[in-house]
């Protein structure tokens, strides 16, 4: 019999992350958006966009918007957030509207800081 020690049992098993409520979906994205390294960019008339356009606006790895930085996330990917999706379905996966988007998204209202940005969705948490 080999014995094994009950760290080695415990890291073996696979543990599913507990879905995270709309609120902690928004403040951790709210975090992750105030420490990034670089400034994020806008959507320009976001709030114009169609479902089909929004459909059609992929996010990926290479994206420096607040969506990207959220595809992007290993947190957000296990709770089911696709790492190359759409802007209508990250807007889903937050459970946020265009016009709620567009709050801290869009340029309409000039550049804004990233702690800013994170003020804007912490807000609608």
């Amino acid at each position: 019999m080999k014995h094994i020690e009950t760290s080695e049992l415990v890291s073996a098993v696979p543990i599913a992350s507990a879905k995270m409520t709309r609120r902690e979906k928004l403040l951790h994205w709210a975090a992750l958006v105030r420490k990034a390294g670089r400034p994020i960019g806008l959507y320009h008339a976001l709030e114009y966009m169609s479902w089909a356009q929004q459909q059609r606006t992929r996010i990926g790895p290479d994206d420096v918007t607040a969506l990207g930085i959220a595809a992007s996330d290993p947190v957000f990917q296990a709770q089911g957030l696709s790492a190359s999706t759409s802007i209508a379905d990250a807007l889903r996966f937050f459970e946020l509207s265009i016009s709620q988007a567009h709050a801290f998204s869009c340029d309409c209202g000039g550049a804004i800081s990233n702690d800013q940005q994170a003020d804007r969705i912490e807000r609608l948490a």
